[in-house]
């Protein structure tokens, strides 16, 4: 189930930097703070479909809920094991509080004991997409058609050239002209379900997104098959074409430390905090909707074909 796989260390190092200042809060710590719940999917302390079974409880004269940052938190407050719990997106609990159901909500009530009011979730206006509907999208055919055709040179070149390290507003725009794939692994062989090079997961995921461990976890993307072969892995590889922004949302909200571009060969790091800060810049020119199929295939890759 999804709470048992959310954690958010990154969250929990904004609120404590939060709280050790004090009424000296800079700007650029609450624009973190605010990005990090933006893109959060928390657990809370009931059921949101039957408000009844929710822990509710007065705070200061107002209706409070319970949300947790991972189920250790959880389970430091339920103890006996009772108490139903589930993993939403920040959207859901922003929805309940503008409609009156509760006053807000209390983070990790055993630890950091984060209060979020209500004027807190109607500051925040913009919210990360979440739903990718495939209506006038790439079919399978056409989404292979762009992998055989994908040329990069530019963006490669703009990547080896050392003068533009932290020119992100240009590297991204330079990536929304681009066609990117990320890695996709899997235990076993799937080359058996594959057609013309094809292989559907819309009936099941059969394979999984490559990681990169070192130093953090990082979701990678790269600007053809080629810099795939530099990755060395005991798993089969396939690749996938990616919509960026799509991608850069899965990252934010599941906790990873960013993206890496081309990792063993340019190794371009976009850290979590670039992605925080440019995340609306990525979502207005990266967010291909014709590429909102490309999770549901990948493809063999030709030099394994």
């Amino acid at each position: 189930m999804r709470k048992y796989f959310v954690n958010h260390d990154n969250l929990r190092r904004h609120l404590q930097e939060f709280e050790s200042m004090g009424e000296d809060v800079s700007d650029e710590t609450l624009t973190m703070l605010m990005g990090e719940l933006q893109h959060s999917c928390l657990i809370i302390a009931g059921n949101v479909s039957t408000l009844h079974q929710m822990v509710v409880f007065d705070h200061d004269g107002r209706r409070m809920g319970l949300l947790f940052t991972d189920m250790d938190e959880f389970r430091k407050f339920d103890r006996t094991g009772e108490c139903p719990s589930e993993a939403c997106d920040f959207e859901v609990y922003k929805t309940m509080v503008e409609s009156g159901d509760l006053d807000g909500f209390v983070i990790n009530p055993q630890s950091e004991g984060f209060i979020i009011i209500r004027e807190i979730f109607e500051s925040i206006r913009h919210l990360p997409q979440h739903d990718y509907p495939s209506e006038g999208a790439y079919t399978s055919f056409e989404l292979k058609g762009l992998r055989d055709s994908m040329d990069n040179a530019e963006l490669e070149d703009f990547l080896n050239d050392s003068s533009n390290i932290g020119r992100y507003e240009e590297l991204f725009a330079r990536i929304s002209d681009s066609t990117l794939l990320t890695l996709m692994v899997s235990r076993q062989d799937l080359s058996e379900f594959a057609e013309d090079g094809i292989i559907n997961m819309e009936d099941e995921p059969m394979g999984f997104l490559y990681l990169d461990d070192i130093g953090g976890k990082y979701a990678t993307v790269y600007t053809s098959e080629g810099k795939i072969s530099n990755v060395t892995t005991d798993l089969n590889k396939y690749s996938q074409i990616v919509n960026f922004s799509q991608l850069t949302n899965y990252a934010l909200n599941d906790g990873l430390d960013g993206i890496i571009i081309n990792p063993n060969a340019e190794n371009v790091m976009i850290s979590r905090d670039v992605l925080l800060e440019y995340w609306p810049v990525l979502e207005e020119f990266c967010n291909d909707q014709k590429l909102n199929t490309a999770i549901k295939h990948m493809f063999l890759i030709k030099e394994e074909a």
